[in-house]
């Protein structure tokens, strides 16, 4: 869920001067804003899980990014698959959205029998229960602790030049 930058000239300053300044700079900018954002998005993603296949499918590889483009957050990004076979940042969506449980007739042999399926996740929910519910919670402050943490990194550096391209 993007935020528009045409709609607030903090952060049109903030990725105007990021990307107008030294590439060294730039790359401390970014590993400041990106120190500061990981613990806030963790801890908000955390908070919101309830059962370990939650954490195991949603909470794997969560992580935020940043640089001259915006922050970026990320979770359910794990390749590894579970016991199971199921791979997290291919099948995340039962874990994230919910799913509604339903019969099919399996079969074994010549017989036909009932079986329910997914029965381990929760009910369906449309806006998401763990990442999407923690990132539109704090996805503003992130953005909010980006421009600040840009703003006092130049503050530590008074000889930063900071040309236009």
């Amino acid at each position: 869920m993007p935020i528009d930058v045409r709609k607030s000239p903090e952060i049109q300053a903030a990725i105007l001067t990021l990307r107008s300044a030294e590439r060294s700079i730039r790359l401390g900018m970014n590993r400041e804003a990106r120190g500061a954002a990981n613990p806030l998005w963790r801890a908000a993603v955390n908070s919101r899980i309830d059962t370990n296949l939650e954490r195991r499918i949603v909470g794997a590889g969560v992580r935020a990014t940043a640089s001259d483009r915006g922050v970026t957050l990320f979770a359910a990004t794990s390749t590894r698959p579970l016991s199971g076979g199921l791979v997290p940042s291919y099948e995340w969506q039962a874990a994230e959205f919910g799913a509604d449980p339903k019969i099919v007739q399996a079969r074994r042999g010549s017989t036909s029998y009932p079986l329910w399926v997914n029965r381990q996740w929760q009910q369906r929910h449309s806006r998401g229960m763990v990442a999407m519910a923690a990132a539109s919670e704090t996805g503003t402050k992130i953005v909010a602790l980006w421009v600040t943490t840009i703003i006092d990194y130049l503050r530590e550096i008074p000889e930063a030049e900071i040309t236009p391209r």
